[in-house]
């Protein structure tokens, strides 16, 4: 989901139900954000979370043949090119986690 998009959708869930919590996380080692909102909606407590991340391009495996060696992951990534995650997760009360709930079951028809 582009960040126009994204917008849209925060702005229209601030309209119709109210944003208790906005976060925004980035680590900056996985060129990665993640834009989480808190809100009360009609099925209860949900939160719907983006992550932002640049594609991974190469990644490249430093290893020793010996004993004990280390091994080391290095991965490249685009300047140019991010994948985007939507995911939209609700609040249980019997064991106080967020559930994640699949938008395929979201569809009607």
């Amino acid at each position: 989901m582009i960040d126009e998009k994204w917008y849209y959708l925060v702005e229209e869930i601030e309209e119709k139900f109210g944003v208790e919590e906005k976060n925004v996380e980035e680590i900056p080692e996985r060129r990665t954000k993640v834009e989480t909102v808190v809100f009360m909606g009609a099925a209860g407590k949900m939160k719907l979370e983006r992550t932002s991340k640049a594609v991974v391009l190469d990644k490249q495996m430093k290893y020793s043949r010996r004993i004990g060696g280390e091994t080391q992951e290095k991965y490249v990534y685009s300047d140019s090119e991010t994948s985007y995650r939507v995911q939209l997760y609700k609040w249980d009360e019997a064991t106080n986690t967020w559930e994640e709930i699949e938008f395929r079951k979201l569809r009607t028809g």
